[in-house]
């Protein structure tokens, strides 16, 4: 179980911010965080992570708390098992791409584990090349390889896909989910993208003014928000790895794509 009840006061985009955070998640779950930009979702990341120290409060992992301020505990970055994976891709520019995937793994490798992240990843035809000749959504591939490799007990992901185009954010889900299922660790995402939230998480954790006002399943929290609308399909076309609608909705033809 990973266990947190944190508070910190910050400023963002001119206001005062007072987090004021308490979850506790189950060890193998993807937990989502939701919310619009300024209450504190990268806060709560960084905290965990231990880029950022809580004003007050304790984060538990397991039986070893990684903050308490009452024992004045504060566990380096260095020190907690963390994966952290930022919309910059922070790739070692001299490393090729499997020097980066081996950087920081410590002891013997699990050479099998590896191995199976470089297939999801698609990344042994990578493996020699340095990061600037990679594309984007090729780097964050590596860069998601990277946060896994070591089986942390906890995998922090902020908005990391955000940049990427439809396609390509669709597969790094799927890698996600594939590898997660491998290693089963606890993930904590931010996401603004109900798509992603819907396919990727266990669980909904809605942050507002700073605490955390709602907790459930996607569809438990979203249920209200869902819109039934009535459309004519006008036309389809299979692509190799996404189908093609033209939906005609109240006199305008609306594009989807459909991953298979």
């Amino acid at each position: 179980m990973i266990k947190f009840d944190i508070h910190k006061q910050f400023t963002s985009h001119g206001r005062v911010v007072n987090l004021s955070l308490k979850a506790a998640c189950e060890e193998g779950k993807i937990i989502a965080v939701y919310g619009k930009s300024g209450v504190g979702k990268s806060s709560l990341l960084r905290m965990l992570s231990g880029l950022t120290v809580p004003d007050k409060g304790v984060i538990t992992v397991g039986d070893e708390d990684w903050f308490s301020s009452s024992a004045k505990k504060n566990v380096k970055t260095n020190k907690r098992s963390i994966g952290f994976l930022f919309q910059d891709y922070s790739l070692f520019p001299n490393m090729s791409v499997l020097k980066n995937i081996l950087y920081g793994v410590e002891g013997e490798p699990d050479q099998e584990l590896i191995d199976r992240i470089i297939a999801i990843g698609d990344l042994k035809e990578l493996l020699d090349r340095k990061p600037e000749t990679l594309s984007g959504g090729q780097q964050q591939r590596v860069a998601l390889a990277i946060a896994i490799v070591r089986k942390p007990k906890l995998l922090l992901l902020d908005e990391p896909l955000s940049a990427l185009d439809a396609e390509m954010r669709v597969k790094l889900q799927e890698e996600i989910l594939a590898i997660n299922s491998i290693v089963k660790t606890t993930i904590l995402f931010v996401s603004h993208d109900l798509p992603e939230v819907f396919k990727l998480a266990d669980e909904v954790l809605v942050m507002e003014d700073g605490v955390f006002t709602k907790r459930g399943t996607p569809s438990e929290i979203f249920a209200s928000e869902k819109v039934d609308v009535m459309g004519e399909v006008v036309s389809s076309d299979e692509g190799e790895n996404s189908k093609s609608l033209r939906i005609l909705v109240d006199g305008k033809i609306i594009g989807v794509k459909i991953p298979k």
